[in-house]
Parts: C-alpha cells; sequence; structure tokens
C-alpha cells in the first residue's frame, strides 16, 4: 500500500531570475491582448523543467535525449510520490530492472537487462564508486540514475547490465522549508525535515539539511526496525567561476533480516504468505548498518569553453549480519533449493563488526574545440579508488531443520566456526571521450578507458593468501543522428570487463583462491 503523506512546504517569495520574469511578462502581455477569447488554455511557465542529465551516463553535461545510450533518471518527485524507500523500490520505473534480492533487513540486488548487478563494483555516488554492500537511503537522493548496458566507459571493471548513480541533494535557489510525516496501514512512521537555502551578501553560500527518522513495520511478522540520517550539503561560490562543494551523510538501520523462498524440490512453491517469518527463532537478532558518506569537489572554469574540476569521496561502513538462515536440503543432496516436504537446513549465520573503507578520487578536464564546420566534445579523467575491507571471523553453524511454515525451534550456535576473507584493492583508471559534431544532425562518439587492478585477499586466519595485477583497457564507439527535434537513432558498440577471485573456500572449491581471466562482454545496441 502507498504511504500516506503529510507535507507541507515553505519557500521564500523571492522576485524572478531576469529570464523567467521576462518570459512571464511576455505571456502576461499576450494574455491581456487575447482576454476575450475565454477558450485559451492556461499557460504555466516552469523555471525546473529542463531535461533531465545523467552523470552515470559520462556525458553528464549533455542531456540524456542527445547521448546515445540507454538510462532512467528517477527524481526526487517521483522518489517522494513513490513512496520510495530502498534501491528494489525503483524497479517500477524501468521494465529491465528488476530486484534479484529484496529482503526487509538487508541490501537490496538489482538486475538489470538480465544481469544481476555486483554491489562491489556497479555502483557510484556523486559519480565516484562505492560499495552497495549496505542500506543505502533515499530521502536526501536528488535522484537516483540507472545506465542500461555495458559499462566499460564508465566504470573499471563491472558486471554487464549497467550501474546505478546516487546524487544528492544540493543547496537550493530558493529557501526551502519542508516537514514531511508519512504512516503506512501496517504501522510505520516516518518523520523527515528538508531545509535549504542560499546566504551571504550575493548569495555565495549555499546549505541543504536533511534528516529523517522511521519506525519499520513491513507485513512480515517480528521483523520491525528502525533506521535514520543525518545529511548535510554546503557549497561556496567562491568567485564567478570558482565553486566548492561539500557533503556528508550518516545513516543508520538496524532491522531483522528474511530468507528468500525456493523450490520445493523440483516444483514451484504455492502461493507464499508474505507475513510468515522464516527467521523467528528466539535467538534472532537484527542485521546492523552504519554508514559515513562524504565528497568534496572544486570546479573551475578556464574560460568559455573549458573547466576543470577535483574530487574526492570516502565512505566507511560497519556491518553487523545476522540471520537463522535457510539454506539448501542436504536430507536430498540439493543446496540451491528446499527439501520436497518443505522442510530445510537451518544455520546459524552471524558475521559482526565488518568495516569496510574506500577512497576515490577524480581529475576531470571537459571542453570543446572547433576544427572548421566540425565541433568536439572532449573529456578526460583520472580515476583512483583504493579498498580496505577487514572482517572477523564468522559463524556459519548447522543449528537443525526448518520448515516454510515458520514453526520449527532449533537452537543457537554462535562459535566463530568460519573464518572470513580480507581484501585490499586499487584501481587507478584512465578515460578519454570525443563526441565529434559534424553538423546539427549528426554526431559520432568515441571513447576508451584503461583500469590497473592491484588485488590482494587473505583468510582471517592468515591462511590462503592471494594476489594478481591486472591491466584492462574497455572501448566504446556511437553514431547518432537526429531525425526531427526530440527524435534521434543510434548505433553503439562497447565493451566491459569483470574480474574475479574464486573465493577462499578450501572446503567448496579446487581451486579457492585463485584469480580467475578476465570475463570480457560486448554489446551492440540500436535505439531510437
Amino acid at each position: 500500500m502507498a504511504p500516506i503523506q503529510f507535507a507541507r512546504k515553505y519557500k521564500s517569495n523571492r522576485a524572478l531570475a531576469p529570464i523567467p520574469r521576462a518570459v512571464s511578462a511576455l505571456f502576461l502581455i499576450a494574455g491581456a491582448a487575447c482576454a476575450q477569447d475565454a477558450s485559451l488554455p492556461q499557460v504555466t511557465v516552469d523555471e525546473r523543467t529542463a531535461p533531465p542529465q545523467a552523470e552515470v551516463s559520462g556525458f553528464g553535461d549533455l542531456p540524456l535525449r542527445e547521448v546515445p545510450l540507454s538510462a532512467t533518471v528517477i527524481g526526487s518527485e517521483q522518489l517522494r510520490a513513490s513512496g520510495a524507500r530502498r534501491l528494489a523500490d525503483l524497479t517500477q520505473f524501468d521494465a529491465s530492472v528488476t530486484d534479484a534480492y529484496n529482503s526487509p533487513g538487508y541490501w537490496d540486488y538489482l538486475s538489470v537487462r538480465g544481469f544481476v548487478l555486483d554491489n562491489r563494483f556497479n555502483y557510484r555516488r556523486e559519480g565516484l564508486p562505492i560499495s552497495a554492500e549496505t542500506s543505502i537511503p533515499l530521502d536526501n537522493k536528488e535522484r537516483v540514475e540507472i545506465l542500461r548496458g555495458t559499462s566499460g566507459i564508465q566504470a573499471g571493471t563491472s558486471a554487464p547490465g549497467g550501474l546505478v548513480n546516487y546524487v544528492v541533494k544540493r543547496p537550493t535557489e530558493r529557501d526551502l522549508r519542508e516537514v514531511r510525516l508519512e504512516t503506512t496501514s501496517r504501522g510505520s512512521v516516518l518523520g523527515a525535515i528538508d531545509l535549504g537555502g542560499r546566504f551571504g551578501a550575493e548569495g555565495e553560500f549555499g546549505y541543504r539539511l536533511n534528516v529523517a527518522n522511521e519506525n519499520l513495520k513491513p507485513l512480515t511478522h517480528n521483523l520491525d526496525g528502525n533506521r535514520n540520517l543525518f545529511s548535510l550539503a554546503a557549497d561556496w561560490r567562491v568567485t564567478r567561476d570558482s565553486l566548492l562543494e561539500a557533503e556528508i551523510e550518516y545513516s543508520h538501520k538496524a532491522q531483522p533480516s528474511q530468507n528468500g523462498y525456493s523450490l520445493l524440490g523440483n516444483a514451484l512453491p504455492p502461493p507464499v504468505d508474505p507475513r510468515i517469518n522464516l527467521n523467528n527463532q528466539a535467538w534472532s537478532q537484527p542485521s546492523v548498518f552504519d554508514a559515513l558518506t562524504g565528497t568534496l569537489r572544486f570546479t573551475q572554469a578556464l574560460n568559455a569553453e573549458w573547466r576543470w574540476s577535483a574530487q574526492l569521496g570516502s565512505q566507511r561502513l560497519k556491518t553487523d549480519d545476522r540471520l537463522a538462515y535457510a539454506f539448501g536440503c542436504s536430507a536430498e543432496g540439493n543446496f540451491d533449493r528446499y527439501c520436497s516436504d518443505g522442510t530445510f537446513d537451518f544455520y546459524d549465520f552471524r558475521s559482526e563488526n565488518e568495516r569496510r573503507r574506500l577512497i576515490a578520487g577524480n581529475l576531470a578536464l571537459k571542453g570543446s574545440v572547433t576544427t572548421g564546420s566540425v565541433r568536439h566534445a572532449l573529456a578526460f579523467g583520472l580515476t583512483e579508488s583504493r579498498v580496505r575491507n577487514r572482517f572477523q571471523d564468522q559463524a556459519y553453524n548447522l543449528v537443525g531443520t526448518g520448515n516454510i511454515l515458520g514453526t520449527a525451534i532449533v537452537p543457537a550456535d554462535p562459535t566463530l566456526s568460519s573464518p572470513n576473507t580480507n581484501r585490499d584493492e586499487r584501481s587507478t583508471e584512465l578515460s578519454v571521450q570525443d563526441a565529434i559534431r559534424w553538423n546539427d544532425r549528426f554526431t559520432t562518439w568515441l571513447g576508451v578507458r584503461h583500469t590497473r587492478l592491484d588485488r590482494d585477499s587473505v583468510l582471517t586466519d592468515g591462511t590462503g593468501p592471494t594476489g594478481y595485477t591486472q591491466s584492462l583497457t574497455t572501448p566504446w564507439l556511437a553514431a547518432s543522428y537526429a531525425l526531427q527535434p526530440g527524435l534521434m537513432a543510434y548505433a553503439s558498440w562497447g565493451k566491459g570487463v569483470e574480474s574475479q577471485v574464486v573465493p577462499n573456500r578450501a572446503s567448496q572449491y579446487s581451486n579457492a583462491g585463485v584469480a580467475l581471466p578476465a570475463l570480457a562482454s560486448r554489446q551492440w545496441e540500436l535505439g531510437l
């Protein structure tokens, strides 16, 4: 059921900017001249209806409708109107996007064009790589951008299917004062404030504050939880050509998770009662996600055609992952489904104090040059990211047999019996792009990204060290033709790369810890 919303906005009545004011005046004059014709429709001038742009495309300066690729931009108004709380709630906006895993109390997995996105490599925030192995709130997001297709020109390594980029809310030109209270039929209650505006002699300083707190009461029994968010974005217009932006966000979520359902032997299960909780043991504990994330960006215009920017981002995650875990059927020798009689193996799983650290930086130079009648829109980028993940031994212990009715009672076994894997990763990426506009209709697009990877891992007990270095190059080519205003045809070819290591589980894999050859994905796409 969609949430019931109670919201009030308070905005200042500052004068319109010169261009909107002049346009409004023209419409007033025209309206006065035609006042005797009562059949004329009302005209509303809205300065906010600019065509959407998407940083995730790699051509963030251009309207998305002019870029030869497939992407969806979900804006803040859509996020709020739909009552979206998490990534899985956004699948309603794009038929090619589905939720591969959407358990309450856990992080989401998205599938785009049939490919599951990798939560370690396929997500961006403000254009910089992040880990999506956490709960990411949407309350302070201006938009969520979803790229469909291979992403070799936008990312160093990533699973095929696409990318997701979160863009945070930034300071508003006009004063914004919003208080929201939302509730659902089950009893979840959200309270949030959104404050924004500018100050200073010439409005050179801006701010945007978002605070939210929600008590979570999903339909499934015994999965109540809570979450909160505090975020602040600020900017300083140092000069007419210089802009300094900073933002930081802290989020906390604590909520029990729920097991995914499965086949019953070789049969599809009957319709499932969504209220039944398979994680309902007396010893079950909530999963807890704490995240501190922020970015700092400086942009400098060199002249009317060129500008450079420097950006730094940091992410610090702490997770307690806990679940009465329903997995497989040893009685029938299957570990990808439940037993045919509706029972399953039950495990006590606990991986506590998981700590993930990611820092990323980007230097970019963008501009245009004209040679004769041909115009080049050029972009050069250098991106560096480092990942440091530290874990401790985990509990993964068989404690009995459960059933799909959720009535089984099994004992706890929190013994830390299974080692985890610590990881260190470093990625350096160099990219070059050129959009060559031959005339008003025809444009060719060229891009290439070269990536160097250094990755190491070792088990938490000090055994099974691995390490490897790879260099990868991913090109991208496209051509577009404007058939008429608002209608463009395009063709593109791109390459993407995945680079993986076999998990350090000697009991499950004969080649545990071995670096696998890079997997290349290639895509042709025609669009209209």
